[in-house]
């Protein structure tokens, strides 16, 4: 006997893995004196990247409510490209930006930036692709203190 199992659930269930996988994996690489005073992740929708000369922007990605103030310590990030695909990346916050060149990765560049304001993922096509590219399983994490 088969069930039915709902896209949504399975998509809400592998989102839910991934953030709890992330954190602990963050987590693992931070001695006893490096825990920063908190963190927070956010996630955004895929994103239609279709031109080299203008950048595509995804949903901003917010901090909860409940974050105090405090200053942006390290990021985290993670999204998913077709293989083979040729992107220029940006992680920013205003006009502050950190270059995105691999699907994951880890800055301490935008240290000592509020905590409590949003990021956005900027992509555009690099001169050689052609092709329009949906960048999914778009991820950050981010601690500060």
């Amino acid at each position: 006997m088969r069930r039915a199992v709902s896209t949504e659930g399975v998509q809400a269930t592998t989102r839910a893995r991934i953030t709890l996988l992330a954190l602990c994996w963050l987590a693992s690489f931070s001695g006893p004196g490096a825990w920063a005073a908190g963190s927070w992740v956010a996630t955004a929708p895929p994103l239609r990247v279709s031109m080299a000369e203008r950048e595509s922007l995804s949903a901003p990605l917010q901090p909860p409510a409940s974050v105090p103030e405090g200053e942006i310590h390290s990021l985290t990030w993670r999204f998913t490209a077709p293989p083979g695909a040729r992107l220029r990346g940006r992680l920013c916050q205003a006009d502050r930006c950190v270059a995105v060149d691999s699907m994951r990765g880890s800055s301490t560049a935008l240290a000592g930036y509020p905590a409590t304001l949003p990021l956005r993922f900027h992509f555009a096509l690099a001169p050689q692709q052609q092709q329009a590219v949906v960048v999914g399983g778009m991820q950050l994490i981010v601690n500060y203190q």
